[in-house]
């Protein structure tokens, strides 16, 4: 029996309204069923050393308050690495700072300009790596801030042998005007929320650059950083390379901090399609597949199409009813963020934001990351488009 256009248009529809459903149900099961078996860290458990790599470039919102973060570990044994390219990088006088205001922590400050490829924060973590002193090894982001049992958390996750990396969700914090709201809103209540449905369907073959804790022998069977040099989503990569090694990948149940101020309207937009640019090119089955979880959209299309009709409405409003207890379940009970009632109004909004960048992401394959301008190839390396780019210089090797 042939389907009607406007049959088809319903089928697509009512498809779109039952898979948001599914959808935010399920990241509410998941995420309540994720944090409800967090265990405690155990005060009296002997860890081993750890280093972590904390790549730099220039002055983001707290850098200070985020970089004291892991000086105030309560972990027995550790040591800081801080890398930067350019030796006039304000972030060098935010890390002296610190090494004056915790001399018993073991901080080494690498200023290191040698670029190996199109990725200068891959770059940047091969020029310190060299430097790491300890077995187990940890990587965050600038604009992380992390709680004083975090090290404790994740390493004690990596004492089972099947375990190749662990990594940590995170939660925004707001630091800047309406742009940023928006940020935050997308990662408080889309990608943590991702991140939870997917944790149900699939066996985690990624991680995220957040924060990372691994086994020095588990980076090097990889062939260390270098490998990573010339990709966009090193974070990505990295997990499923690992995972390709028959490693499994663990979600810790600590949650972290991204402290954000995305600054303007331009910025905001740079950064969601390079994210969307990115998911669509490693995974593109799943970022097709994913406009159907889009609950608003459905549920705006189902009244437009349907001319208002007392039953659109009333479908649409329950799926967008669903959605906004959903994000604010997610947002206040599972990641704690400080995100304000008021706030949570601009949630449907957002998502249409989020849906029209769903559709860009197939308009182009350029994205701005860091100031520069590169174009993203098939395979997810990156060609820099910015004028007077760096001429990539022989890289060392780590010793087997």
């Amino acid at each position: 029996m042939e389907l009607s256009i406007g049959g088809l248009i319903d089928l697509v529809l009512a498809i779109g309204l039952g898979a948001s459903t599914w959808y935010y149900l399920t990241m509410l099961y998941s995420a309540r069923e994720f944090f409800s078996r967090a265990p405690s860290p155990d005060p009296a458990q002997d860890l081993p050393p750890i280093t972590i790599l904390k790549p730099l470039k220039g002055l983001d919102e707290g850098l200070y308050e985020n970089l004291a973060s892991l000086c105030e570990q309560d972990y027995g044994r550790f040591q800081i690495v801080f890398g930067v390219n350019d030796p006039s990088d304000p972030a060098v006088s935010v890390v002296r700072r610190l090494q004056a205001a915790y001399p018993r922590v073991d901080i080494e400050l690498v200023v290191d300009a040698r670029i190996y490829g199109t990725n200068y924060k891959i770059s940047n973590l091969h020029n310190m790596y060299r430097f790491a002193k300890h077995e187990i090894i940890a990587l965050a982001d600038s604009d992380i801030r992390i709680g004083r049992h975090c090290l404790r958390r994740l390493v004690s996750r990596l004492r089972d042998p099947g375990v190749g990396l662990v990594t940590c969700p995170y939660r925004a914090v707001n630091k800047g005007a309406l742009p940023t709201l928006i940020e935050t809103l997308f990662i408080n209540t889309d990608f943590f929320g991702m991140v939870m449905v997917a944790r149900k369907v699939e066996r985690a073959r990624y991680a995220f650059g957040a924060t990372i804790a691994m086994r020095r022998e588990v980076l090097d069977e990889i062939g260390g950083f270098l490998p990573l040099v010339n990709h966009l989503a090193d974070d990505y990569q990295l997990g499923n390379r690992v995972a390709a090694r028959g490693y499994e990948l663990a979600l810790s149940e600590e949650v972290v901090d991204t402290v954000i101020s995305v600054g303007s309207w331009q910025r905001l937009l740079q950064h969601q399609l390079r994210w969307a640019r990115t998911y669509r090119i490693c995974r593109p089955g799943g970022y097709f597949g994913s406009i159907f979880t889009h609950g608003t959209l459905w549920a705006l299309l189902t009244v437009l199409c349907n001319r208002f009709s007392a039953a659109s409405v009333a479908a649409a409003a329950s799926v967008v009813a669903l959605r906004y207890v959903a994000g604010a379940v997610l947002s206040w009970r599972d990641l704690r963020a400080d995100t304000r009632w008021y706030e949570l109004l601009l949630l449907a909004p957002k998502d249409l934001f989020i849906s029209a960048i769903w559709f860009l992401a197939f308009v182009g394959d350029t994205v701005w990351w860091s100031g520069r301008h590169f174009r993203v190839l098939p395979n997810g390396e990156m060609l820099d488009l910015t004028p007077g780019h760096p001429t990539p210089a022989p890289a060392w090797q780590p010793v087997d």
